[in-house]
């Protein structure tokens, strides 16, 4: 079994567990290594992510941790580092690219016209509460905190859509905009694990929509109640959709390598990438009970392995007691 993991989530963010319980969870799994991953600071969106003062803690206390458990285990301080982030990045070992947002092109004028605005300021204070009030559903949508939120952003209102040319179009719409932000994340985050690459999905197996237009849970309804899936993802537009994020990630990471980058975690001993994009096979939405298989789906697993990217196993774990979930089961993925 692969003796690391290097997405872990404390109570800095949206974890339940302490640092401190995390750590000794990871030592009694019998890892050699373990990378904390905290949410960094997301101004628009501050209710899951790790502070800015928080941020300092955190910091300061996983290198605490890394001298007091150095005879048991080697530590890593990481970060979980999203598309629309504002971290300060110098202490950090290594970063996990990673997209729980997609914003839409007015809400993308409005957040670089704060930015721009506040550029150079120390005092982040009037920005932040300026990025925050930008309008959730309109502006910006999360993609994984609910199949109804991510409805509302595409299809407007409550989410409801009873014309289902027009609900499957404006669906794939968003996996559109969601891919393409995908695509991106290497040239805006410069990680070196590429994150829950189609978290879009999360809900895909358990959400879907009724006669109706309406958000329905396939557990909660008859069969006659659920007439089509959130997402086409057989649709080759959708297909081509995440087939262009996986090729603009390699593009980018060869544009890397070849201007001499090499990834933190190889020079940390941690793995080989080479000049391959590293994708994480995570199982944190299986632990969750939203999914029975990781993300990305088996397609994307084929077509990055068809590229010669490289993949490890990650658990996305939110609590001490799922640091290695599903690595036994989805390690022969690798």
């Amino acid at each position: 079994m692969q003796d690391f993991n290097l997405h872990m989530h404390t109570t800095y963010c949206d974890g339940k567990d302490t640092a401190e319980a995390v750590t000794l969870a990871a030592i009694e799994e019998g890892l050699a290594v373990a990378g904390f991953s905290g949410h960094s600071f997301t101004p628009h969106d501050q209710s899951y992510c790790m502070s800015r003062e928080g941020t300092q803690r955190y910091i300061e206390e996983i290198s605490g941790l890394k001298q007091k458990y150095a005879g048991s285990i080697r530590l890593l301080l990481g970060i979980e580092l999203d598309r629309y982030a504002d971290t300060d990045l110098s202490r950090f070992d290594f970063r996990i690219g990673s997209v729980h947002y997609i914003f839409s092109e007015e809400g993308k004028k409005k957040r670089d016209g704060i930015l721009a605005r506040h550029a150079g300021e120390e005092d982040r204070s009037v920005s932040d509460a300026e990025l925050e009030a930008l309008i959730k559903y309109k502006d910006w949508s999360p993609v994984d905190d609910s199949a109804e939120e991510l409805c509302m952003f595409a299809l407007g209102g409550d989410g409801r859509c009873d014309d289902p040319v027009m609900r499957k179009e404006k669906m794939l719409e968003v996996a559109e905009l969601y891919f393409d932000t995908v695509g991106g994340i290497v040239e805006a985050t410069d990680c070196d694990i590429i994150g829950h690459f189609d978290l879009i999905t999360k809900f895909t197996e358990g959400w879907g929509f009724g006669p109706a237009g309406n958000v329905v849970s396939r557990a909660r309804c008859g069969a006659a109640e659920f007439v089509s899936d959130l997402f086409d993802t057989s649709d080759e537009r959708y297909v081509a959709a995440w087939k262009k994020a996986i090729d603009r990630i390699f593009d980018d990471c060869a544009e890397r390598y070849g201007n001499g980058y090499r990834n933190r975690l190889e020079k940390l001993g941690v793995l080989e990438a080479g000049d391959k994009p590293v994708f994480e096979i995570n199982t944190g939405a299986i632990s969750k009970g939203y999914r029975t298989t990781p993300y990305p789906s088996a397609d994307q697993i084929a077509y990055i392995k068809s590229k010669g990217g490289v993949l490890i196993l990650s658990s996305d774990s939110h609590a001490a007691g799922t640091i290695c979930y599903g690595f036994e089961e989805f390690g022969k993925i690798l």
